[in-house]
């Protein structure tokens, strides 16, 4: 799931549809890009191929993903899919609905996928952490809620460019996530 700052309305079938493990990663996976179901299990080789192929038709019947093109291929039919981003934003107005306890799942979901897809980088042939950039720290800040809304929103601005370009010239896909929130002791 992604927070956006755009007033966007998924059902709350569809957040429970993505909040899945595997739904997620897939989600994640085909977000600002096509693949077809061959590539994605390529891409997420731990989940058996039958699973994933079970999940990408739930999240196509939910109208998280949709298909780009399809192909006749030895006799069956390729199809490319892409995910529906307007379908998987939480906008404010669904954050501020949700209760504390709705929170706690988006999080769980959201930590799961991010520490499923850099368990499966690790075990990549040549995984090497600090030639690759590999980055993760916690820097503590003094800001007001004001403040941090516009701090993720100038972060999510500074991205929008690097989230437009393709692989090519030593360039791969790679994660950026943010999570900021509130000391509790402060």
């Amino acid at each position: 799931m992604t927070i956006n700052a755009q007033p966007v309305r998924p059902s709350a079938g569809i957040v429970e549809t993505v909040l899945h493990p595997v739904r997620l990663r897939i989600v994640h996976a085909l977000m600002d890009r096509e693949l077809t179901a061959r590539q994605l299990s390529a891409e997420l080789s731990d989940i058996p191929q039958a699973s994933l192929y079970r999940h990408v038709g739930r999240l196509v019947d939910a109208g998280v993903l949709r298909v780009t093109r399809e192909e006749r291929v030895r006799g069956g039919t390729q199809r490319t899919y892409t995910v529906v981003e307007s379908a998987v934003a939480l906008g404010p107005r669904d954050l501020d609905a949700a209760s504390p306890a709705d929170h706690q799942r988006y999080f769980i979901a959201f930590v799961g996928a991010l520490v499923a897809g850099f368990e499966q980088y690790l075990r990549t042939a040549g995984a090497a952490p600090t030639r690759d950039g590999v980055a993760y720290q916690q820097i503590p800040l003094w800001v007001t809620p004001a403040e941090s809304r516009e701090l993720a929103a100038t972060i999510t601005n500074l991205l929008r460019p690097l989230r437009a370009r393709t692989g090519g010239r030593r360039r791969r896909r790679t994660t950026f996530a943010m999570i900021v929130h509130p000391d509790p002791a402060t």
